[in-house]
Parts: C-alpha cells; structure tokens; sequence
C-alpha cells in the first residue's frame, strides 16, 4: 500500500477571495495509490503536498498560509483521492518552520474598558472638599473611566514561572506592546488565560491569552491625607520614639470631628484646609516587575 507517483496540482480547484480584511485560498492536487484499502495516512505522505503552515507561493497582497487540509476519496475510483488545503492571510508564520506552533504570529488586539474610579482630587489637582473645607465621604467621590487592555495571544510549549509570578503586578520599565510604547508603572498583568493542549503535527503547546491593563496615571494607590486622628508634640529628643497620637479636634474648638480632618502630610492637623493645599498620600500596592519575559512585550 502506498502512494503511485507524486501528487499533482488541480487547476480547475484554485480559488482566491478576500473579505476586506482577510485574504482566502483554495488549491487541490490528485493523488493515486495503490491499493483501495489506502486511506489518508498513506495519501497525506505523497510528495508534492504542502504542509500545514506552510505559505502560498503567488498570494495577491500580504502572506497567506495553509490552515486547513481536507482528503476527500474520488466516487470514481476509490485509488484517486482530493487533497484540499485552504489557505488564510488571519495569522501568519514568523519562519518556514511549519511544524513549529511558536513561530506563529504573536497576536496583539487593544480595547478599552470602562470602570468606576474613587477620586479625591478634580482634573486641576485641587482637593474634593465642602466649602467648610471638609473630606466628601458620604457618598465618596467616584467617576467613570477608562484604561486600555492590550490582548496578547500567543503559542507556548509550556506553563512558564512567570504566568504566576507576574499576575498583579506592574511593569518596573518602559515597554513596549505591539508597537504602542508603555511607561513604566503604568501597566499591569491582569489576566492569564491558558488553553487546553494542542498538537501541531507531533508538537503539544498550549495557546496563551494574556490581558495587560494600561492606566496613563499608574497604579499606585494616592489618597487624600486625612484621619480622625494627629500626631501630638514633637520627638526630636527621643527620634527612635514614636509620636503619640491625640484625637483630632476641629478648629477652634474642642469637638471631636465627625468626619476625617485634613491632615499636613506629617501627621499634623492642617490649620485652614483648602482645596488647594490639601496633602495626597502614596502606596505602591502592586510589586514591579519586568515584563519582557512576556510575549509580544519588549
């Protein structure tokens, strides 16, 4: 049992469409074996035929590669058998290494997302207070916004370190995402997706969506600096002291305030707290960490 000659190609079976975006092939060869027994593991090793991956030789515009291979046996003769192999411009190869799953393109996509966000401050950086220059806590301050998501889709042999040690954190350099450049601090592995295996030929991968959200305005957490409570006195005589902590009072009187008092930035009540002067705190509540052992990041 075996193949008798090589496979040739079928003129009348060539088509070629194109949708606006993506470009669409078709090409068929003829293929005889031997024997009626033969089925397509004997027909899928005639010499002639592409193989999955591999590129169209004349494409009309941008590079197109085989994608699907059907067999289908002649009603004429069960020794003539159609090989079919459908071509696609979607997704393309890095290199002819066509069994190799890695080579294929790294997809990168962009879409925004919309979401509540706490503010403390309006666009000019000037405090969000009641005109007694009191903390708005009820109901807290918020406004709708929007970060990019940039989708990385990718082909991995493996689970790396990195889809665990990576997620919630932020990148600690300048990047770059499919050509859109990223500061640093301002994008965060959000979301790993890991699809079951696959097999390309004799090859297992696993195929990788990643979700990096990009915030212009980082991730570290700022909020205003207020309490009900201040720092008392000083410690300069004892540094390695803390300061005690006194109930904040109101000023002027001896009320004990029912909402937070503006604080100085140094754990004192400020005097006359105004939009303008208002102090704003800083944590970095995410690690850092480099983002180039991502793929499609550089």
């Amino acid at each position: 049992m075996a193949v008798d000659g090589n496979a040739h190609e079928r003129w009348q079976g060539r088509t070629a469409s194109y949708d606006g975006g993506t470009w669409t092939y078709t090409r068929e060869w003829l293929v005889q074996t031997t024997s009626a027994a033969d089925r397509e593991s004997v027909v899928s090793g005639a010499t002639g035929l592409p193989s999955y991956g591999e590129p169209h030789p004349a494409p009309i515009a941008q590079p197109a590669y085989a994608k699907t291979i059907d067999y289908k046996q002649k009603s004429e003769t069960p020794l003539g058998w159609i090989v079919s192999v459908k071509y696609t411009s979607e997704r393309g190869k890095s290199d002819d290494n066509d069994d190799d799953a890695t080579n294929d393109e790294i997809l990168v996509s962009f879409a925004s997302e919309l979401y509540q966000q706490e503010i403390f401050a309006d666009v000019y950086g000037d405090a969000l207070l009641n005109s007694a220059g009191d903390y708005l806590i009820d109901p807290t301050p918020s406004r709708e916004q929007s970060h990019l998501i940039a989708t990385i889709k990718a082909n991995l042999l493996s689970i790396p370190a990195w889809s665990v040690n990576l997620l919630n954190t932020v990148n600690s350099e300048d990047i770059t995402i499919g050509g859109l450049s990223v500061a640093g601090g301002t994008a965060k592995l959000q979301r790993i997706t890991v699809g079951e295996r696959q097999y390309r030929e004799t090859q297992a991968f696993y195929p990788f969506t990643i979700e990096i959200h990009i915030n212009a305005n980082g991730f570290l957490y700022e909020p205003m600096d207020a309490g009900f409570r201040e720092k008392e006195g000083e410690t300069s005589e004892f540094p390695s002291k803390p300061s005690a902590r006194q109930q904040a009072k109101n000023d002027g009187d001896d009320l004990e305030p029912n909402t937070p008092i503006l604080l100085d930035g140094k754990g004192k009540a400020l005097a006359d707290p105004t939009p303008e002067n208002a102090k704003y705190l800083k944590f970095q509540i995410y690690p850092s960490e480099d983002f180039k052992a991502l793929p499609g990041v550089s």
